[in-house]
């Protein structure tokens, strides 16, 4: 027969282990994948209220080196009139857990609600100047059952620009973890001018002329999911894709022009982009939904590419697509602007940043067109950033389409703009 110390030894090492078997699991679909800890920034996103309340933009999210794990974190920054409103789509959390946590600071003390519904009160905590960890129990954020969205809220009046920092955002269990290993980082991020992604303004004399002499024109866009709108209502469920597309990259890049030239008519059409296409399946139906509606002095953009890389295209296959894109195109019209795609939010599609961008660079100086490089504005600083504007792996949402096109309309309004801020 075991003695009592025996067993008592044996029961502390069960307990032991248990104990050790605390785990932590970030924000992140069902399987896992691209989660919030190895692709920051992804899937939390903001609530930018109705179509009216979107511009100028007043919630923004970048991935900064300012961090307690692996050296990136979320720096979200709420402008005066923000809804202080961030939402993810919860997949699946482990039914065992405790309940929510996350690091934060902030620029000045604020009150923030977690919650799976924003409608659902639940008790206000407070976030300090300095990094800290906040555990809550499910029962202090509106339970366990039915979390369809992982909601963050600042209750504090935003009556004043505020800036939140949040890193290791998830659940633990089945307790809280005390003290779990960190590694804070601190100094100031690398940022990107937008004359460094954009190439070829002066072939676009005629869209200029036309901006200085407020003559009509239109914007045909042809491209794939990003063109199309794919996720951009994610967060920001008031405004339907097919009501967004002044929001899609192309749109703000417009209404910055009309701002710069004090110029509105601008006429948006992008029935000639489509979700999962290919450059050569694009060219199938480019005469019809794109070119049969262009005029000499209208502008098409062009911008496929991702699909592409993910189907096994090689780059040499691609730039011919492209290049009997272009030649289309100037059959009706010179003013183009190619846009690379951002390939995805992670380091599979890093390896093949350089290349999209090489490409993007020589089919400006070989057609006499314009471009913008979304690959390389996503990927400047390396995969572990390049999350910061997407939604998914492979889509930006309004905030980030918005962001995008203030990078791209430096093109015609010449006033450069560092990102991020």
């Amino acid at each position: 027969m075991k003695s009592l110390t025996t067993v008592m030894l044996s029961l502390l090492a069960v307990a032991s282990a248990v104990r050790a078997e605390n785990t932590f699991w970030p924000l992140a679909p069902a399987n896992n994948e691209f989660n919030s800890e190895n692709a920051t920034c992804m899937w939390l996103r903001p609530d930018l209220g109705t179509a009216a309340d979107v511009l100028p933009l007043k919630t923004r999210c970048v991935a900064t080196k300012e961090s307690v794990t692996d050296g990136v974190g979320m720096k979200w920054i709420f402008e005066k009139g923000s809804k202080g409103v961030i939402a993810h789509e919860v997949g699946k959390w482990p039914a065992n857990h405790a309940g929510v946590t996350f690091y934060a600071k902030a620029s000045r003390p604020i009150q923030l609600t977690v919650t799976r519904d924003v409608r659902v009160d639940t008790k206000p905590v407070d976030i300090t100047t300095e990094w800290k960890k906040y555990d809550i129990p499910f029962k202090d954020c509106s339970g366990n059952e039915g979390w369809w969205q992982f909601v963050i809220k600042v209750v504090s009046k935003i009556d004043e620009p505020v800036t939140l920092w949040l890193d290791r955002v998830g659940t633990e269990g089945p307790e809280f973890i005390a003290n779990p290993k960190i590694d804070p980082q601190t100094g100031p991020d690398e940022t990107i001018s937008s004359k460094d992604i954009l190439y070829g303004a002066e072939n676009l004399s005629k869209i200029a002329d036309n901006l200085k002499n407020k003559k009509p024109f239109k914007i045909l866009v042809c491209g794939d999911s990003i063109s199309a709108g794919a996720q951009t209502m994610r967060g920001t469920w008031g405004i339907p894709p097919d009501k967004g597309v002044q929001f899609r990259y192309f749109g703000r890049m417009a209404s910055k022009w009309e701002e710069e030239f004090g110029y509105k008519g601008i006429e948006l059409d992008a029935t000639g982009a489509h979700g999962g296409w290919t450059t050569a399946q694009l060219l199938n139906i480019f005469d019809k939904e794109v070119l049969s509606k262009a005029g000499p002095n209208d502008l098409i953009i062009l911008q496929s590419g991702g699909n592409d890389v993910m189907a096994g295209t090689s780059i040499e296959q691609i730039k011919s697509d492209m290049k009997k894109m272009i030649a289309k195109a100037k059959t009706k019209t010179d003013q183009i602007i190619m846009v690379s795609t951002c390939v995805n939010g992670t380091a599979d599609g890093f390896k093949w940043a350089d290349q999209m961008s090489k490409l993007l660079k020589d089919l400006v100086a070989e057609e006499k067109v314009a471009g913008a490089d979304t690959t390389k504005f996503m990927y400047y600083r390396g995969p572990k950033y390049a999350a910061g504007l997407l939604a998914n792996p492979y889509h930006p949402d309004y905030m980030g389409h918005i962001i995008m096109g203030e990078m791209f309309a430096p093109l015609l309004t010449g006033k450069h703009v560092t990102y991020p801020w």
